[in-house]
């Protein structure tokens, strides 16, 4: 009979190590998840906080990229006007000089009544001058 309950007090030995190593693991378990919960936690944070900031950029980005179509808009309309203009800046300086009506219609290709224009002016200027 003591053989009987030496077996039954292995057993029962061995159901409490079992126990107690099962505690054990289940406490580390625990405290790893906790751990991990935290650490997952602070990375949401952190993809929150960097996810805003891409927001961010991108609203600053969508904002210059208007004022450098609006820049450069302006500037092709800049660009169009001087355009327009340089026949009769070369106009006046060959007026300056002295060219004939028919050699501005020639060299700038703009209109005789134009050119004529101008000449008439120039005339009109040097006689004020010499007065």
């Amino acid at each position: 009979m003591t053989l009987v309950w030496l077996a039954i007090g292995l057993v029962m030995l061995s159901v409490l190590i079992s126990s107690y190593v099962m505690v054990t693991r289940q406490t580390r378990l625990s405290a790893s998840h906790s751990e991990f919960e935290r650490q997952l936690e602070q990375l949401k944070e952190e993809l929150s906080v960097v996810t805003n900031a891409a927001v961010g950029v991108g609203k600053h980005l969508i904002t210059i990229e208007k004022k450098l179509v609006l820049s450069m808009e302006k500037q092709q309309q800049l660009e169009l006007s001087a355009a327009d203009y340089l026949p009769y800046q070369q106009a006046v300086e060959l007026v300056e000089k002295g060219a004939s009506v028919s050699q501005l219609v020639t060299d700038c290709g703009i209109p005789e009544a134009e050119a004529s224009l101008m000449a008439l002016l120039k005339t009109k200027s040097k006689r004020h001058a010499s007065d």
